[in-house]
């Protein structure tokens, strides 16, 4: 493909408003790049740039973006890249998780990835072309305790990738629409303030945490590139889809060394959240 003209995108990004860590920081960064981004998140996105435009907009909810979506096509454009973003964290264990916890979780980690899809990818399909990029988690792959909510929509978003790819190549015969699926290790942001992991200098060697604008970076590179990927972040995190292939005592080994059953005890929720946009009047 020929060079991305960044001019001519309609960005949607969910869960984009503000401390919301990666995706503010994404939509700030692809405004500068002169293109027209629309932030949908509970939380209005606060910005100067011109190029951003938000929508007042609970991502979880079916009829919230159905009629948000409207408003975009008919203000913005129909949009040309989805980046589905937007995420909750509860951090309970499975029997302290409340039912309503369970349906926020998986609302705005995974069912307001279907409603995105469903609102704007009839769009792409007519153009045959766009990109639509998937923000999970390593943990989707691995686990850890006091996360089986958060790591179960995790899972479901990388599965839903997956399919949407099948079905964009082979039944819907739109090859030229990309997909990108994002797996990070724990994001320095606010929404994991609180998590505590191992303090040694052997540790933060093999287990790093990501910075934000590492991930911004990533996804901008991909969208360049206009091909369809996987991307993982820090490195140790290319390996994590294959643990479950190591024998028992090996798993149980690279989870004590991460120190991921224990990094949540001391979590406490924060006020902020990672998504869920009306236009602001």
């Amino acid at each position: 493909p020929g060079a991305l003209d960044w001019g001519e995108q309609i960005v949607v990004i969910t869960g984009g408003g503000r401390s919301s860590g990666v995706g503010e920081l994404l939509a700030n960064t692809l405004a500068v790049r002169n293109v027209s981004v629309v932030v949908l998140d509970v939380k209005p996105i606060i910005t100067e740039n011109y190029n951003i435009t938000y929508y007042k907009c609970d991502v979880s909810k079916w009829e919230e973006v159905e009629a948000v979506a409207k408003k975009v096509v008919d203000e913005i454009g129909q949009p040309t890249i989805l980046i589905n973003n937007a995420g909750v964290v509860q951090g309970k264990l499975i029997l302290d998780l409340a039912p309503e916890d369970i349906e926020q979780t998986f609302g705005v980690n995974t069912l307001s990835h279907f409603w995105i899809l469903k609102a704007f990818l009839p769009g792409l399909l007519e153009k045959k072309s766009g990109h639509i990029v998937t923000l999970s988690s390593v943990l989707g792959f691995t686990g850890c305790a006091q996360m089986s909510d958060y790591n179960a929509s995790k899972a479901a978003a990388i599965s839903l990738n997956r399919t949407l790819r099948w079905e964009l190549d082979n039944r819907y015969r739109c090859p030229k629409i990309r997909t990108t699926l994002v797996c990070p290790a724990h994001i320095n942001t606010s929404m994991f303030e609180t998590v505590t992991f191992p303090s040694s200098s052997i540790w933060n060697f093999f287990f790093p945490s990501v910075q934000p604008v590492a991930v911004v970076k990533r996804i901008i590179a991909a969208l360049d590139e206009q091909h369809s990927q996987t991307i993982f972040l820090p490195f140790f995190a290319n390996f994590t889809p294959y643990i479950d292939h190591l024998p028992s005592f090996l798993r149980n080994f690279a989870q004590w060394l991460s120190g991921a059953d224990y990094a949540m005890s001391n979590f406490t929720k924060t006020s902020e959240r990672r998504g869920r946009g009306s236009k602001e009047d």
